[in-house]
């Protein structure tokens, strides 16, 4: 499925903005929103939820509906590929307010450190507020800042 998006254009947030409103009409949420690949195939990935669950029919709806509306809006126009899925049972953190939720579970962090190093730690979410979050790994607490946050994900017990 291609669309055409003005490389300036390609924003998560703008894009997320566009369909959001349109997801909850179909009783779902935008989770989170990735562009990968490179200038001439991109891929735009859509992660819905619902409290009761993501079905395969939801995925289905979601994407023919953000299809017609990416389409018929004017300042639209780079080759993109759509998916729309779950964020599944791993399900990565895209916004700060995602992560309260999910106290006292286990989390994958993946953070720059003062040093300016690339970090990645598993432990217990402890705590959660405005600036950052703390994780419990070992016998350590971890007080990570989002904006040092590359990438976050639950984490099932057993995986590594």
């Amino acid at each position: 499925m291609g669309f055409f998006v003005r490389l300036n254009k390609v924003d998560r947030r703008y894009i997320e903005e566009l369909i959001s409103k349109d997801i909850q009409s179909l009783g779902c949420v935008v989770w989170g929103i990735e562009l990968s690949g490179k200038m001439l195939s991109k891929t735009l990935r859509v992660f819905i939820d619902k409290e009761k669950g993501v079905s395969i029919e939801d995925c289905e709806k979601v994407s023919r509906h953000i299809s017609k509306l990416l389409e018929t809006t004017d300042d639209l126009n780079l080759n993109l590929n759509l998916e729309v899925s779950s964020p599944g049972i791993e399900r990565k953190f895209f916004k700060k307010n995602q992560y309260a939720s999910y106290l006292n579970h286990l989390i994958k962090v993946r953070y720059r450190t003062e040093e300016n190093l690339f970090v990645t730690r598993k432990g217990i979410l402890e705590k959660v507020d405005q600036i950052g979050l703390v994780l419990k790994s070992g016998t350590e607490d971890l007080n990570i800042k989002f904006d040092c946050i590359e990438k976050a994900k639950l984490h099932v017990r057993g995986k590594s």
